[in-house]
């Protein structure tokens, strides 16, 4: 029966602007008249009063409501960006040409609102911005003893079979749990890019071919077969059975699922190479070019994503939802072919 307000959202007055000191340090080099040129780059950079939202705080849960975002957060960031560029010709008509990069890169959390009492491994101080973790595991169970001499977890403990993965005690206190979620792998940002861009020119003729390649980078692809009692089941290889027990793969479930089953399952090496740009193509200058009023007639065949290399069962570069360790994918990488001509008057 009374009127009544009362704060939905606390606000903090004192957000700022997050601030950063960047330092570069570069060398331009050549050698040899030229055929071999090119860059290379230190980079360091230190950030601070990076933006921490109030359901990431260390806020206890009696607090009532969602925590102000605070400007409390320290990174530090740094790598070097290296450039090489060939170029040389052949006596008068074959000219052969490079260029080539690489970009190392990789960022650490220097401060963070963490819980004070969360185990080291579990904070985000310590680690790169986006560390995957994962429940570790030691191999599949092969019969009931090993199940039965498996540790206890905390939940759906009665639901453990021969063919599901052993779970390991990260954190040594007798059951598995959350709290032996442990850093693994890396982040969703690659550490290590490369390019390398080859090509040619002779009588009119040319062609280049563009590789483009990653390391040092993590993907989380859940492959979960039989989810919610659906039909569905992904060829992951040969599941676990008792007449297969040496299989990588556990024993699909359709109910009784154990709770921490997965570990390091869908946790994939996201490095990759792909053989982006390709190019073939003959260029007239003369003859009957030049009585049709051009200067130029170019002919050419090209493609892209043309081929891939990669531990992913599938391609997730450009996806949607390709950001990050969650790349869910939406539609295949599309391979291009394109034939067409170029003229200038």
């Amino acid at each position: 029966p009374y009127v009544w307000y009362y704060e939905s959202a606390v606000g903090n007055p004192d957000v700022h602007w997050e601030k950063a000191i960047k330092q570069n340090l570069g060398i331009d080099y050549s050698f040899f008249n030229h055929f071999a040129a090119g860059s290379l780059e230190f980079f360091r950079d230190k950030r601070s009063d990076i933006l921490i939202t109030g359901n990431n705080r260390a806020v206890p849960s009696y607090y009532g409501t969602t925590a102000p975002t605070a400007n409390l957060g320290r990174v530090r960031t740094s790598g070097f960006e290296l450039e090489l560029r060939l170029n040389y010709t052949f006596g008068n008509n074959f000219h052969l040409w490079g260029n080539f990069n690489m970009t190392h890169a990789t960022n650490k959390v220097l401060s963070y609102d963490d819980p004070e009492l969360t185990p080291d491994y579990q904070k985000s101080t310590g680690f790169a911005i986006g560390q995957d973790h994962a429940i570790y595991t030691a191999g599949i169970a092969k019969d009931w003893n090993e199940v039965i001499g498996m540790t206890q977890h905390n939940t759906n403990d009665n639901n453990k079979l021969p063919g599901q993965f052993i779970s390991v005690d990260y954190n040594g206190d007798g059951v598995i749990d959350t709290n032996d979620n442990a850093p693994y792998g890396y982040t969703g940002a690659p550490q290590n890019t490369y390019n390398a861009t080859i090509g040619f020119e002779w009588k009119g003729f040319s062609a280049f071919v563009q590789f483009y390649g990653v390391t040092n980078v993590s993907r989380y692809v859940g492959f979960t077969s039989l989810n919610n009692h659906l039909n569905t089941v992904f060829d992951e290889g040969a599941f676990w059975s008792a007449s297969n027990p040496d299989s990588a793969v556990p024993l699909p479930r359709w109910s009784s699922t154990p709770s921490y089953y997965e570990g390091t399952r869908y946790h994939y090496d996201g490095s990759y190479i792909r053989l982006k740009n390709a190019e073939i193509a003959y260029t007239w200058t003369g003859g009957w070019v030049k009585k049709l009023g051009m200067s130029m007639f170019k002919l050419y065949l090209n493609g892209n994503n043309l081929w891939l290399w990669s531990r992913m069962p599938d391609d997730r570069e450009s996806n949607f939802a390709g950001t990050g360790l969650a790349s869910q994918g939406a539609y295949p990488t599309v391979r291009r072919f394109n034939l067409g001509f170029k003229f200038d008057i």
